[in-house]
């Protein structure tokens, strides 16, 4: 099955690293696309077994003759429907009508082969819950987002650089700084950045992705989409999207690394369009956004995530379009986020901020060309606050009060 991952990086500032630190911090980035690699061919095996054990379930029950002969129907019957709608006379036909007897049309012909619906819905479905559970996140370790408008209480009892206005200048420290769990405030500009694309499809999805990248200003994001035009007799696609900055910290004691991250969303929509074609097919799409962190280093094997927004949509027969946008253009978001792992105490580090994209989809049939299904989902964030919002700041300490970093923008 159809699969495959790219990453670009750029950590200028690694050069400044020691020879130590600098070979830790790669050690850590090569073991991390291992591990992902690894993770990806699994969702791949399964999802192409999953997809040979439908196909010859679905083959037995018809047999080869009948299952041959649905197939060969159908696709006449899609291109004659495309016809249909050809000016001029095309131009005076209703598009609903003529579905709904494409339809009639397909149905009676199942009837006349003596074709068991209900069973094939049962091969389906049973592979449709296995295939879901394979390509949905694992949500265990997920922190939880918040708004920071709605929770501003929490957010000024997360750092004490939270009293303070906005950074424009420079800001005065409250904690004490021969403290080794004191806060660290990083904020635009960065001067580094790592973006990532991850993906398993079968033969008839499309998956792209969009990147918006300013590191300067601190903008991240991307616009990831998944289109499946024509499914065969069971089509599936995951994708993972991330668009991060960089910055180099040095924590003070040895432990976990914390984060705060203070975003501000400028855009985050999903969409979802599902068209059955022939009325037997199902589909289901999850799409879900994240702010997220990363410490590269041996000891953190995986980065640290707090879900912001997510959509989830499922189709058991018919149409189905949803366009949705729960975050608040303009507003701020935070989370607080720790490694994975823990970091030694004046051991150079990179950490990695602030958005993933997971995405995955499964428009489901028994048949050719049952289901058209085009997913996609656009979200941007910036490291910024507004003069207005004295509390919205970011930061990081270590330790075992958890040093972490200040983000803001």
């Amino acid at each position: 099955m159809p699969n495959g991952h790219s990453t670009t990086r750029s950590v200028p500032f690694l050069t400044s690293f020691s020879t130590g630190d600098r070979q830790s911090a790669e050690l850590a980035f090569a073991e991390q696309e291992d591990r992902r690699g690894k993770a990806r061919d699994a969702r791949a095996r399964q999802a192409e077994q999953l997809d040979e054990r439908v196909h010859r379930q679905v083959h037995n029950l018809l047999g080869a003759r009948k299952f041959a002969e649905v197939r060969h129907h159908i696709q006449a019957e899609r291109l004659s429907f495309a016809d249909l709608f050809q000016p001029p006379e095309g131009l005076k036909r209703d598009y609903d009508k003529q579905k709904k007897a494409r339809k009639h049309k397909i149905d009676a012909l199942l009837r006349t082969l003596g074709a068991d619906r209900k069973k094939i819905k049962e091969i389906v479905r049973a592979a449709d819950a296995k295939v879901e559970a394979a390509l949905s996140p694992d949500t265990r370790n997920v922190a939880q987002g918040f708004n920071l408008q709605n929770n501003l209480s929490k957010w000024a009892k997360l750092s004490p650089l939270h009293k303070f206005p906005l950074p424009w200048g420079p800001v005065l420290p409250d904690d004490d700084p021969n403290d080794p769990h004191r806060w660290f405030l990083f904020r635009p500009p960065f001067f580094g950045f790592l973006f990532s694309e991850d993906f398993v499809t079968s033969d008839h999805f499309r998956a792209n992705r969009l990147l918006f990248l300013h590191p300067p200003s601190g903008l991240v994001g991307n616009e990831a989409t998944m289109d499946c035009d024509d499914a065969d007799n069971w089509d599936l696609a995951h994708v993972i999207a991330e668009a991060q900055i960089a910055f180099a910290f040095t924590p003070p004691t040895t432990g976990l690394i914390e984060v705060l991250i203070d975003a501000q969303s400028t855009i985050g929509t999903h969409h979802v369009k599902i068209e059955d074609e022939w009325g037997f097919s199902d589909a289901w799409c999850n799409q879900s956004n994240y702010l997220m962190m990363n410490v590269l280093h041996p000891n953190v094997p995986e980065p640290s995530l707090a879900l912001m927004s997510n959509m989830y949509k499922k189709s058991g027969g018919g149409d189905l379009t949803a366009d949705e946008e729960h975050l608040t253009r303009g507003q701020h978001y935070f989370a607080q986020l720790f490694s994975s792992g823990p970091v030694s105490a004046n051991q150079s580090v990179i950490i990695t901020a602030v958005r993933g994209r997971w995405m995955s989809a499964a428009p489901t049939t028994w048949n050719c060309t049952a289901e058209r299904t085009s997913n996609g989902s656009s979200v941007r964030w910036r490291f910024a606050s507004h003069p207005e919002q004295p509390q919205a700041r970011a930061g990081a300490r270590s330790g075992p009060r958890c040093p972490s970093f200040e983000h803001h923008g």
